[in-house]
Order: C-alpha cells, then structure tokens, then sequence
C-alpha cells in the first residue's frame, strides 16, 4: 500500500548469508520482526468502525523483504481510507505511510541486530 523502501544491498547480504549455510527460517525471522513492528505502527493508526481493517493488516514471512499489506475481498476499502478518494470526499489517513515513518528508520538496525543474532547462533563470529 505505502511506498515501497529498501535497504541498499540487502539483497547481496541475504544472498551471503544463504551461501554460507545460514538457514532460510533464521532469514524469515529477522524480516518477521520488522514486518510485525511495522505492522503493529499501521494497527494503530488505522481508522476502526468496524475492526476489518484493523484485523486486515498484516506483514509476512519472506527471506529478502518485509511486507506489510492491508486490505482483503471483504476490505476492499483499505487503499482508499489509506490513500484517500476525492471524487467520493473521502480523505487519506495514510496509516501505511506512518508505519514507513516510525519503523523506516529503525528497520536497517533491526536488520542488523537480527542478521548479528544468526551470525553468533550459527558460530560464524569466531
């Protein structure tokens, strides 16, 4: 829904770290972290009548990205409470866009921590 961010050669990293013998669910992890904080930010700040939107919003378990999406067949609404719709009056509330805000600049650190963490875990330090 929001724009789209990512961590400059990130790819290469997992890449790396997939070469050297580090476990694809340890990868999932650490994008799982990121995607559940970001999740959490869009949560709250998402408008609720009923609760759908709310209860649509949710990040994912990918080895390379962390993604948060909302909407759903029964939310179809979701880009537009989002973005907003002027033809309709509707304005954007951009609750995507203010977990891009509070988790963005955390995320590279969080990435970070958790790679260090499979890092360590896996003996590759010593």
């Amino acid at each position: 829904m929001a724009g789209e961010g990512s961590v400059q050669g990130l790819r290469q990293v997992v890449k790396g770290l997939l070469e050297i013998g580090v476990d694809l669910e340890d990868l999932k992890d650490a994008m799982a972290d990121v995607a559940k904080a970001a999740t959490d930010v869009a949560q709250a700040a998402a408008p609720t009548r009923t609760g759908a939107l709310r209860a649509s919003i949710r990040g994912n378990r990918a080895k390379g990205k962390a993604v948060v999406t909302a909407g759903r067949a029964r939310v179809p609404y979701a880009g537009a409470i989002n973005y907003g719709w002027p033809a309709r009056g509707i304005r954007g509330v951009g609750f995507m866009q203010k977990a891009d805000e509070v988790v963005g600049p955390r995320a590279v650190q969080m990435l970070e921590d958790g790679i260090n963490k499979i890092i360590q875990d896996k003996g590759f330090d010593s």
